[in-house]
């Protein structure tokens, strides 16, 4: 139920919690490479160092060419994988945060042909009020644990120790392409007690990449009638964060009620950073599962159908308060949630997406299509479609490739 026509019911996502097929993969691979032996002997050559440089290049290729079928094939939600080890010291005479970057286990590799990594750390203080702005570490080359023992030192006083955060990045180089993302780590050092332990050391886990520079408050208020009727108005927000180099932005909210069903969008509000939205939407909730349930409020900034929707930040509220308070209202603070527990749940691959996802790494792997793997001159239009999944290139179902480069 929504105020006037502003309301929209989507039906809910058909969405499943896969993990990568490693064993579909590789028979996919072994088939492809059989083919693509048998055709070609001078594939049994060992490769050189110009044609592992080609490689990447046209591994770069062909995802871009699965992107244009499925933009989510190149992002992997919560595939990230180790953990890394600081030591923190507070120096109170010189105001100095010292954090010293011991090593690192378990890291996941993304170079599916080779399976090597060349890890760094790169770190920087959130705020930044005193524009140290981002330490990196050395390189180490062909290791997924790395050992560093590098100390970097950060200016900071007690009391913006308080309101500070200390972001530790894993990062793995490449020389032929844009470094690749490992995760990281988000360390609150108002935490620390440094009277009572002078040094603090600690393993932490690599999570996904959280924005910090979300902000922004979202108004509601819920309202349950008995038997299972659950209402929640939207009013509106404020103080909302635009993407990087935008004064302003065209914000909606999409809510919804894990295991309930529904998934609601609200109206476009344009040019703001302050919407309004005042609607109100339905859902179907059984008295006896208030305690187990809540809302998950999305704020999404609207762009033009050739670019994504960029996230503005989300808030959760329980339903638990409802046993007791038929009518609640709230103003909850707006975050990048997507680390927590509650939005993995929410996070999943469609099966279509994964499927396209193995499909990339099964190519990457053979090195086929005969006709991407190889160095490209001029110009040529490659069609891309698959009918088994009924998608063809969002772009028209063509891509023109100059020298290499796919053209969009």
């Amino acid at each position: 139920m929504g105020s006037g026509q502003s309301t929209s019911q989507e039906p809910p996502p058909e969405e499943l919690h896969l993990s990568q097929n490693q064993k579909k993969i590789e028979d996919i691979a072994h088939v492809l490479d059989v083919k693509a032996r048998s055709e070609n002997p001078l594939l049994l050559q060992e490769d050189n160092w110009d044609q592992h440089e080609q490689d990447k290049e046209n591994v770069r290729l062909l995802k871009g060419l699965f992107k244009t079928l499925d933009p989510s094939v190149v992002r992997i939600p919560g595939d990230v994988y180790g953990q890394v080890q600081l030591s923190f010291k507070y120096d109170a005479k010189r105001q100095l945060l010292l954090v010293k970057v011991v090593q690192c286990r378990d890291l996941c590799c993304r170079d599916v042909r080779t399976r090597a990594l060349a890890p760094y750390i790169k770190l920087q203080m959130f705020p930044d009020t005193h524009s140290h702005g981002a330490k990196t570490t050395q390189i180490i080359t062909e290791t997924r644990k790395p050992v560093f023992n590098e100390i970097f030192a950060f200016r900071a006083s007690e009391e913006e120790m308080k309101e500070t955060r200390l972001v530790a990045q894993m990062w793995d180089y490449d020389v032929a392409s844009r470094d690749d993302f490992l995760g990281e780590v988000i360390v609150d050092t108002k935490s620390f007690n440094f009277q009572e332990e002078p040094v603090i050391t600690a393993w932490f886990d690599l999570r996904m990449e959280t924005d910090l520079s979300v902000t922004g408050e979202l108004s509601v208020t819920v309202n349950f009638q008995m038997p299972s009727t659950l209402l929640v108005t939207v009013h509106g927000a404020r103080g909302l964060s635009p993407r990087s180099g935008n004064q302003s932005a065209d914000p909606f909210i999409k809510l919804a009620i894990p295991g309930a069903g529904a998934v609601y969008s609200s109206q476009i509000q344009k040019n703001t950073l302050d919407p309004e939205w005042e609607e109100t939407f339905e859902f179907d909730v059984a008295v006896e599962e208030l305690s187990l349930r809540y809302v998950v409020f999305h704020i999404v900034d609207q762009t033009n159908i050739l670019s994504e929707n960029h996230s503005m930040g989300q808030a959760i509220l329980d339903l638990h308060m409802m046993e007791t308070q038929p009518t609640f209202h709230d103003t909850l603070q707006l975050a990048d949630l997507k680390n927590t527990e509650r939005m993995q749940n929410k996070l999943t691959q469609q099966v279509v997406t994964q499927e396209f996802r193995e499909a990339c790494l099964a190519h990457t792997m053979s090195r086929r299509p005969d006709f991407l793997f190889q160095q490209h001159r001029g110009s040529k239009m490659v069609r891309v479609s698959c009918r088994k999944a009924g998608r063809t290139s969002s772009i028209g179902g063509q891509l023109r490739i100059m020298e290499g480069v796919p053209v969009f």
